[in-house]
């Protein structure tokens, strides 16, 4: 009985995601937007370009477990690509998981609009947002994203990632269905709690003055959000400051939350790259050619890395410190406390 329960869920998730791609399809190729939001607020007519599906429930009518957004850039086809034919794979085996990329479309040429149009006919992947393709929306771009989600999707987990990361999927559905399942407000990834404000460069901060440093934070280059925080942030979007950093936005707006926040090396998520290690689920900051070669890799021997190696070290969170002393290099730490903190 179990498993003809299973097979039956598998072809109604199967056949509402080949509706769903046709609407996804059809509503992009309208390319409607919704000039009414101002600020960052999004109405319940989300400004996504998807937002005429809404009346259809077709989304809602789907039980995911995992939902991946991947922010993207309209010029970032072959980042795409690359994902499609690679760890974009590795869910193939899941129903309940499903990633689609996120680009900001606002103010975009003809041609661009006509490349994405062709791209989502044969993919049917792509979200597009009224906003501006730029860094300096990637926050609007990830609250808008939840919001959308949480509005017309049935999920457990999002998992944020950005397109020049490999995520193993297997390795993120096993954690959550078997070590993490309990955790009903789960925030995991890979913490910093004594990062300085930026004070120049792009992304420098104009309006923050919370604390003279960052508060803790999941690195951006990947982390899972439990259904509970996504909702918590669309109900509360208007009255939540952006910044420009997304990560930083994240992990500020849940920051009073009494959650779950798991520190876990396994997620190579800084702005470089730590090496290879056959632990790791998410590794950011690679190439395409890298890509490739971890996918390789993974489908051959299971592992990631053909040769494990160490460019950088990584660091165990101390929740029971300031922040500012939180993250101290494995060699340098005292004991080690426990990665799991109900805090």
């Amino acid at each position: 009985m179990a498993f003809a329960k299973m097979k039956l869920k598998d072809c109604v998730i199967s056949f509402g995601s080949f509706i769903l791609g046709c609407v996804i399809t059809v509503n992009l190729l309208s390319l409607s937007m919704n000039e009414k939001s101002k600020g960052h607020h999004c109405s319940e007519e989300s400004d996504v370009s998807l937002k005429n599906a809404k009346d259809i429930k077709l989304f809602s009518a789907i039980d995911y477990f995992l939902l991946v957004i991947i922010i993207s850039g309209a010029d970032n086809f072959i980042q795409r690509t690359t994902i499609r034919e690679t760890w974009g794979l590795l869910n193939k085996d899941y129903a309940d998981v499903q990633y689609f990329f996120i680009i900001g479309s606002h103010g975009m040429s003809d041609e661009k609009i006509s490349k994405l149009k062709k791209e989502q006919i044969k993919y049917n992947d792509l979200f597009l947002l009224s906003v501006s393709d730029s860094y300096k929306t990637l926050t609007i771009k990830v609250l808008h994203s939840f919001v959308w989600f949480d509005t017309e999707f049935n999920f457990k987990y999002i998992l944020k990632c950005d397109d020049d990361s490999f995520v193993l999927i297997p390795k993120v559905v096993n954690e959550l269905q078997n070590n993490l399942a309990q955790y009903e407000h789960l925030y995991w990834g890979y913490f910093d709690g004594r990062a300085h404000v930026k004070q120049i460069g792009k992304w420098k901060e104009t309006n923050w003055f919370l604390c003279d440093r960052y508060l803790p934070y999941a690195l951006g280059g990947g982390y899972v959000l439990s259904r509970s925080l996504v909702h918590y942030i669309r109900q509360n979007q208007h009255l939540l400051g952006t910044y420009l950093s997304e990560d930083v936005s994240v992990g500020t707006w849940l920051s009073p939350l009494n959650i779950t926040r798991f520190h876990d090396v396994r997620f190579d998520t800084e702005y470089l790259s730590r090496g290879c290690n056959n632990s790791f689920i998410v590794t950011h900051k690679q190439s395409p050619k890298q890509m490739k070669a971890f996918y390789s890799t993974f489908i051959q021997t299971g592992k990631l890395c053909t040769k494990e190696t160490k460019t950088r070290k990584s660091y165990e969170y101390n929740w029971n410190v300031l922040p500012t002393k939180c993250c101290l290099p494995e060699d340098l730490q005292e004991p080690k406390n426990k990665q799991k903190e109900l805090i």
